[in-house]
């Protein structure tokens, strides 16, 4: 009976883990986090609506149930620009003030935006072509820029521009 007892002591002791004199165990401080995947969109679900059906509305307003940053072309088109991730992070952040989507002179797409309390020294906007192509980003921080800007393009290292970021 005494021996049924220290069964689940000798179970204990079994599994314990400890590793006598191993070293311990560091793949989890090694850790290196995969890069950035371009997206890509799943087969027979292409986009129903062209990127221009956002002008007038705001980077979160949905069409045909998809924001305007989560349009495959328009997220692969911000990561081929901006190569930073925080100011990608800024240009999609759902907390910014917004304007409505605008047509540019050039007749690509934009969305402007800013910081809450801050949008004279602190904004972005994000530029693409009604196809997905010709990305590119301007922020502004005038803190650390002045009365200039930072222009993001794919391929390219940022430019600093004179002036804020377009607004419309």
């Amino acid at each position: 009976m005494r021996a049924l007892h220290l069964t689940p002591l000798l179970l204990l002791a079994a599994c314990s883990g400890g590793n006598g004199d191993k070293p311990a165990d560091n793949a989890a401080a090694t850790f290196v986090p995969p890069p950035t995947q371009m997206p890509k969109p799943i087969p027979g679900q292409a986009h129903s609506n062209p990127i221009s059906a956002y002008v007038g509305k705001y980077p979160g307003d949905a069409v045909d149930g998809v924001g305007f940053y989560d349009r495959t072309e328009v997220s692969r088109a911000l990561i081929d620009a901006v190569g930073e991730d925080a100011v990608r992070r800024r240009i999609v952040a759902r907390e910014a003030v917004s304007v409505p989507i605008f047509k540019a002179a050039d007749g690509r797409i934009a969305a402007h935006g800013c910081a809450p309390h801050n949008c004279a020294d602190v904004n972005w906007t994000f530029l693409v072509a009604v196809d997905g192509s010709r990305g590119e980003a301007c922020y502004h921080d005038a803190g650390t820029m002045g009365q200039a800007s930072r222009w993001y393009v794919a391929g390219s290292a940022p430019q600093r521009r004179p002036g804020d970021c377009p607004q419309e």
